[in-house]
């Protein structure tokens, strides 16, 4: 009984094994691609970061989108809109306007140029 118990089971393991498909597919994966996949996480991840900061968080509440939504909205963007939000945070100014620089810049400029026409016209 045993015996004929293990044919029976050793049978049907056979012939179900043969029954599947044991089909694989290996392709090579360009560099291209790998680095596209690797910036978009990264760019996804970055605009993460700025949604959860406090003072974005703060932002959002006032215009009514609480900080759950917007993640969920964040997680929901395609690779395209992340990498082109990402790229727009990378151009926008830090938090300074510029403008004291440029002022300063300017009149360092104009007392560099006095110096050299004393110099050169004396």
């Amino acid at each position: 009984m045993k015996v004929f118990l293990c044919r029976l089971i050793s049978y049907l393991l056979v012939f179900s094994l043969a029954g599947m498909s044991f089909t694989t597919q290996a392709a090579l994966i360009g560099t291209h691609e790998v680095v596209q996949q690797a910036s978009a996480q990264s760019d996804r991840e970055r605009v993460r970061d700025l949604v959860a900061r406090a003072d974005v968080q703060q932002a959002l509440q006032a215009y009514g989108v609480s900080p759950q939504t917007a993640q969920e909205r964040v997680d929901a963007l395609t690779d395209m809109e992340v990498q082109e939000m990402a790229g727009k945070l990378g151009t926008l100014p830090a938090g300074a306007s510029g403008t004291g620089e440029t002022i300063l810049l300017a009149l360092l400029l104009v007392v560099v140029i006095y110096i050299i026409l004393q110099y050169v016209y004396k």
